[in-house]
């Protein structure tokens, strides 16, 4: 466990005033790892300088106006590769016949590696065979790189530096984080495993990115930024969240038009329209000749405070002033419904989880905001198991009603089987928020709607 710090230099003339940047980065950085520290300058010439030792950092001045490229390590070492007495041999940054490497993370099939690729090694730590596997299988193109890493079984953030091209950086990660700030001042790329390790303000000339999981780049002091996945291409299966409304049905719809493999997920969760919805899933699934899967809960019923399971539709919650204002709300239940569904994808091969989340309920629910979708495809990485790639998309996300609607007509979705209704009768109350938005999509659209109201 370590954080992965370094540099690329982009004006030589501000070397000083990024080497003083570049060490309170890793003074901070030390938060992940206290055991040792090490930093590797490389020169344009080629020409390398060390720092290595136990403990928190000590700064020691080793840039000079030729610095092009610095990587540097703060470990934590793990239980399992406890060394008493420390050489230099046993901290990272790590050194082969040709790339150095800074590393974050566990490798745990260090010892077969080692064996397979014949691989020397002067330390028992698993990093220091990254080296080793990098000089024997990679060319240091990028785009060779993730074939390269594939034969790595554990975690890891990466950043490599190559004694051939001192010009250049690669970072490469699974699911350990690696952030990027690029300095506009001081003329400098740094990179760290916390944007807090930057202690950037607001108001700075800098702009800070959080690499993606499952990724490579390269960063060279031009200066050019390229980028390549790590995973083999995604698959198309999807898991549909699926209530049996216009969103999610359309939602599943446009995803079987575009060659997905697509199975429903639909959650009874005691609610009060939960039997007409149960029916309106099991018939979409039908007419879309998919499978569903049903989960039943009691968990909404457990949580109270919902009008949905606990009580009336008010008055207030009827009509327009329903579909604009969350009288409705169940505590928590996107998030409770996705987290389930994530689990499900990650354990049957599911490539995409899919939400009916669209732009118009965002204006009185939350967690029907497009941002709330983007932060959880943020978060799903560190939420499933290494390798495991699971996205979650919101197929009619940017839309309104009417225009869910139109886009279901053009599909040819099954909008007649489908139930919008927050009660549990025998047709559409007709006055419900939800009913009024249907009505008026339709009417917007100019079709008669298929479904019966009782008023």
């Amino acid at each position: 466990m370590c954080s992965v710090s370094g540099v690329v230099i982009l004006n030589e003339s501000n070397y000083l005033a990024i080497e003083d940047k570049f060490w309170r980065i890793l003074i901070n950085a030390s938060e992940r790892g206290r055991d040792s520290f090490g930093v590797v300058t490389f020169d344009r010439d080629g020409n390398i300088r060390k720092v290595k030792s136990t403990g928190v950092p000590k700064i020691t001045k080793i840039f000079s106006d030729n610095t092009s490229v610095v990587i540097a390590n703060n470990r934590a070492e793990p239980t399992t590769e406890r060394i008493d007495y420390k050489t230099e041999e046993d901290i990272q940054p790590f050194e082969g016949e040709r790339y150095v490497v800074s590393h974050n993370g566990v490798i745990a099939n260090d010892k077969e590696l080692e064996k397979e690729f014949m691989i020397e090694r002067k330390t028992k730590i698993d990093s220091a065979v990254i080296p080793g596997l990098l000089d024997k299988r990679w060319d240091g193109q990028l785009k060779t790189l993730p074939s390269v890493l594939d034969n790595i079984k554990g975690s890891f953030a990466l950043a490599i530096a190559d004694k051939k091209r001192p010009d250049r950086v690669f970072l490469a990660q699974n699911f350990k984080p690696i952030y990027i700030a690029y300095d506009f001042k001081l003329g400098a790329i740094f990179f760290s495993s916390l944007d807090s390790f930057f202690e950037y303000s607001p108001l700075d000339k800098v702009n800070i990115t959080r690499n993606r999981p499952y990724t490579a780049v390269e960063i060279s002091n031009k200066p050019t930024l390229n980028t390549v996945d790590l995973p083999p291409p995604k698959g198309k299966k999807a898991l549909v969240i699926c209530s049996g409304g216009l969103d999610s049905t359309v939602a599943a719809t446009y995803l079987l038009r575009q060659g997905y493999q697509v199975s429903l997920l639909h959650f009874n969760y005691k609610h009060k329209a939960q039997e007409k919805e149960r029916e309106a899933v099991i018939n979409v699934a039908n007419f879309l000749g998919v499978p569903v899967m049903e989960m039943n809960t009691d968990l909404f019923k457990l949580i109270g405070s919902t009008a949905l399971i606990d009580g009336e539709i008010t008055k207030a919650g009827k009509g327009e002033a329903g579909a604009e204002f969350a009288h409705e709300w169940v505590p928590a239940r996107n998030l409770v419904f996705i987290s389930i569904a994530i689990a499900l994808a990650e354990a049957r091969g599911y490539d995409v989880v899919a939400t009916g989340i669209n732009l118009e309920e965002a204006g009185a629910y939350p967690d029907n905001e497009m941002e709330f979708v983007r932060l959880l495809n943020d978060v799903i990485p560190y939420a499933v198991g290494p390798n495991k790639h699971v996205e979650l998309v919101m197929p009619v996300g940017h839309l309104v009603k009417h225009e869910i609607v139109k886009l279901g007509l053009e599909l040819g979705a099954p909008l007649h089987l489908t139930w919008s209704c927050y009660e549990g009768k025998e047709k559409h109350c007709g006055e419900c928020g939800p009913c009024y938005m249907r009505k008026k999509a339709f009417q917007i659209n100019g079709v008669k709607d298929p479904v019966d109201y009782l008023s």
